[in-house]
């Protein structure tokens, strides 16, 4: 009976322990009184148990995998894991549909952050548009030569037009770039001053994620 309650208690609090991963608790959770980290957790442990999204062990490691490292893609989830694209395909349906997952649009991507995590669906479009090195030297090109246009860059960075016009897309639909149209040509800004604030924001969060130096600090420096 010991042994058994024994059990029973280690399956609460690792429930309990995943919950506030979900709700974005981490380890710090634990530091408050236990009986209201309980209270807390309890209803989202008790959705957890019941619709069995932890049962299999694929499943767990594949969100332990998104929980420690937001943003990434099918393709990059499945080669970490170990599973195939389909397998991880499955289980990060599964996920999202228990709403443990958030999945956001990165051109003709998915990436996957923890639901009700970390990041604000801002952040978590601003991420998955830096993902990408390109793109951030795109935004850079732009930070650093506020009011150029598009045929400017394909010559400053040497690529061609449809490459520009594809790292621009994602940049315009995550809000870190403006294109005002001025008589027949249109020009390319990036508010700085909002890009910081932005910016300062998500490096104090992306610390052990596979963001932290990626980017984030060669971008603060460009915006002042």
């Amino acid at each position: 009976m010991v042994r058994r309650m024994g059990g029973r208690r280690e399956r609460l609090r690792e429930g309990v322990w995943i919950a506030l991963a979900i709700a974005g608790g981490g380890v710090a959770a634990w530091m408050v009184h236990p009986a209201f980290a309980l209270a807390g957790a309890l209803p989202l442990y008790n959705r957890v148990q019941r619709e069995g999204s932890f049962d299999n062990e694929t499943r767990r490691r594949i969100f332990e995998q998104v929980r420690e490292r937001p943003g990434q893609s099918i393709a990059e989830i499945a080669g970490t894991v170990g599973v195939s694209h389909s397998t991880a395909s499955y289980h990060l349906e599964r996920l999202s549909a228990f709403n443990l997952l958030a999945a956001t649009q990165d051109g003709n991507k998915m990436r996957y952050f923890v639901n009700g995590g970390l990041f604000t669906e801002e952040e978590r479009r601003i991420l998955a548009s830096l993902s990408n090195a390109e793109t951030r030297r795109v935004l850079a090109t732009v930070i650093v030569r506020p009011g150029c246009y598009r045929a400017e860059l394909t010559q400053v960075l040497g690529v061609s037009s449809p490459t520009v016009n594809w790292h621009l897309s994602r940049l315009l639909a995550a809000g870190l770039v403006a294109e005002e149209p001025r008589g027949r040509n249109r020009y390319l800004f990036a508010d700085a001053k909002r890009l910081k604030g932005a910016f300062e924001a998500l490096a104090a969060k992306v610390g052990g994620t596979q963001y932290d130096g990626a980017g984030l600090g060669e971008l603060l420096k460009l915006c002042g």
